[in-house]
C-alpha cells in the first residue's frame, strides 16, 4: 500500500515518488496486457471459408442447373462454386492455382477466367483450358446428410488436388 504522507511542506519524498510512478508503470502494464489478450478468450464462430457450408439437396441444385444450362452456382460465403460434373456435383475452391488470385465465372465466355494471368478454366469440371494454370481449380469435400441435404467442407487444408483429366473417381456426390 502506497501512503503519502505531508512531510516538508506538502512535499513527495523521492522514494514515495518512484514507487507511485513503478506501481502506476505496472498498473498500466497488466491493463494493456489483459486488453491485448482478451480477443483471443473469445470463442469465435467460424463462417464462411473454412466452415461447412449447407448448399440444399441434391434434387434442388440438379434443378438449377437444369434451368440455367449447367451455369456454377456460387457461394460467396465458402469461397467457391458448385459445379454439374459429367455424373454428379462437385464444389470447386475459387482460388487459382497459379498465383491464388479468386476466379470468377465470366458468363459471356461460358467459362472460368483468372483476372491475373488469364488462366482459363472449365465451367463443368475446373480442368485448365489455357495456362499459365498448373494444374485444375481444387475441389471442396461434399457429404450428404442423411435427410439429403449437402455439406461442402470448406476448409482449405483439405480440398481434393488432381490431374489435368477430369476423372469421375473425384464424384462425392452423383446424379441418380
Amino acid at each position: 500500500m502506497i501512503r503519502i504522507s505531508a512531510v516538508g511542506h506538502g512535499r513527495v519524498r523521492r522514494r514515495q515518488l518512484l514507487r507511485i510512478a513503478f506501481a502506476s508503470a505496472v498498473a498500466l502494464s497488466v491493463t494493456e496486457l489483459a486488453a491485448a489478450v482478451a480477443p483471443y478468450l473469445r470463442v469465435t464462430r467460424i463462417v464462411g471459408l473454412g466452415a461447412p457450408v449447407a448448399v440444399g439437396t441434391a434434387s434442388e441444385i440438379l434443378k438449377e442447373f437444369a434451368a440455367t444450362n449447367d451455369r456454377p452456382i456460387l457461394f460467396r460465403e465458402g469461397r467457391f462454386f458448385l459445379l454439374h460434373a459429367p455424373g454428379g456435383i462437385i464444389a470447386a475452391y475459387r482460388k487459382c492455382t497459379h498465383l491464388g488470385c479468386t476466379v470468377p465465372f465470366d458468363t459471356t465466355k461460358d467459362l472460368f477466367e483468372c483476372p491475373c494471368h488469364g488462366s482459363r478454366y472449365d465451367k463443368r469440371t475446373a480442368v485448365v483450358l489455357r495456362s499459365p494454370a498448373p494444374k485444375p481449380l481444387q475441389l471442396f469435400h461434399i457429404t450428404q446428410s442423411p435427410k439429403g441435404a449437402l455439406v461442402v467442407d470448406t476448409n482449405p487444408l483439405n480440398v481434393i488436388d488432381r490431374g489435368q483429366e477430369w476423372d469421375d473417381r473425384y464424384l462425392e456426390i452423383r446424379e441418380s
